[in-house]
C-alpha cells in the first residue's frame, strides 16, 4: 500500500545520543576506597598474584599490565587500577572481570584476576543481503572502523555498530525498513562464527512529491529544485534518484528550507 510521509520546512534539530560505557567496579574482600583502609589492612602484604579465566591470552602477557607483585602492601586502590589497565585491552567482557582477594597463608592475601576473554571472530557472513555485496560491506566497516573482521577479536558492541552500518548501507539501496540480526555461533572454546542476517524487506520508490503552503512557487517548481530526489520517472528510475534514501531527502528538504523558510512540503512514495 500507500505510504505518506509529512515534513515541513521548519529548523532541524540534530539529537546526539552518547552512550556512556562505565568500567566494571573492582570486587574485592574490602573496601576500595584508599581513604576507608585501616592501618592494620594497609599493612598487610600480597602474597600472590594470579590470573585466572584466561585460555588464549598468556598469564605473563597480562600480568605486564598489572603493577601490583607479589611482596608489595596491599592497596584496593593499586588493584583497582590495575582492573581498569586490564580492562582498556578491550580482550575481556566488562561485566564478567573482575579482581578478588583470598587469606594467604602467611596472613596476608592473595589477589586473583578473573577474566573472561572475547573470542576470536574465525568466519564471518552476511546472508539475505542481495542489494550489497559483501565487498562493500567490508569496505565500509574498514572505513568506518567497525572493528569487525575475520580474525578480530570479537566484541558485542562493535557488532551492534557493524549492523547500523549495514542498515545505512540498505536504505541507500531504498531499503529504508531493512533489519539486521547478529548470530554468534562457538567455534571452539576461544573462537565464533559470527553471521550478520538481513531481512531487506520491499524497496521503496518515491511515486509523488507534493507540497503544501507554497505561494510564490508552483509544485513543479518546487519538485524541479530538488536536487538529489525525484519522482518515478525513467530518467529518474536510471538515475537511482526515486530511490527513498532518508539522508538525501533531508538534504533537499534542508536546501528547500533554506531557500523558503516559511514552506512546508509532503512526500509520498510506495513500495514495489
Amino acid at each position: 500500500g500507500k505510504i505518506i510521509f509529512m515534513f515541513k520546512f521548519s529548523a532541524f534539530g540534530l539529537v546526539l545520543v552518547v552512550s556512556a560505557f562505565l568500567a566494571a567496579p573492582v570486587q574485592a574482600r574490602v573496601v576500595t576506597n584508599a581513604n576507608e583502609i585501616s592501618s592494620s589492612v594497609q599493612q598487610q602484604i600480597v602474597e600472590n598474584v594470579d590470573i585466572q579465566g584466561n585460555r588464549r591470552l598468556r598469564d605473563d602477557d597480562l600480568l605486564y599490565y598489572i603493577k601490583t607483585r607479589s611482596g608489595d602492601v596491599y592497596d584496593p586502590a593499586a588493584l583497582e587500577r590495575d582492573l581498569k589497565e586490564l580492562l582498556s585491552l578491550n580482550f575481556f567482557d566488562k561485566t564478567a572481570t573482575r579482581v578478588i582477594t583470598t587469606e594467604g597463608v602467611r596472613g596476608g592475601v592473595n589477589v586473583i584476576f578473573e577474566v573472561r576473554e572475547w573470542p576470536i571472530i574465525r568466519d564471518l557472513q552476511f546472508t539475505g543481503s542481495k542489494a550489497i555485496t559483501e565487498a562493500d560491506i567490508l569496505k565500509a566497516f574498514r572505513e568506518q572502523r567497525v572493528g569487525i573482521s575475520k580474525e578480530s577479536i570479537y566484541d558485542p558492541v562493535k557488532a551492534r555498530g557493524g549492523t547500523r552500518v549495514l542498515r545505512e548501507l540498505l536504505a541507500a539501496k531504498g531499503y529504508p525498513n531493512a533489519k539486521v540480526n547478529i548470530k554468534e555461533e562457538e567455534v571452539s572454546a576461544t573462537s565464533i562464527a559470527l553471521t550478520f542476517e538481513v531481512e531487506q524487506g520491499n524497496r521503496s520508490r518515491i511515486v509523488e512529491i507534493d507540497f503544501d503552503g507554497n505561494e510564490k512557487f508552483s509544485d513543479s517548481e518546487l519538485r524541479g529544485s530538488m536536487q538529489y530526489v525525484k519522482e518515478h520517472g525513467l530518467i529518474s528510475r536510471f538515475k537511482g534518484q526515486d530511490i527513498l534514501h532518508l539522508e538525501k531527502l533531508r538534504a533537499d528538504l534542508h536546501r528547500r528550507e533554506r531557500r523558503r523558510p516559511r514552506q512546508h512540503s509532503r512526500r509520498h512514495h510506495a513500495q514495489d
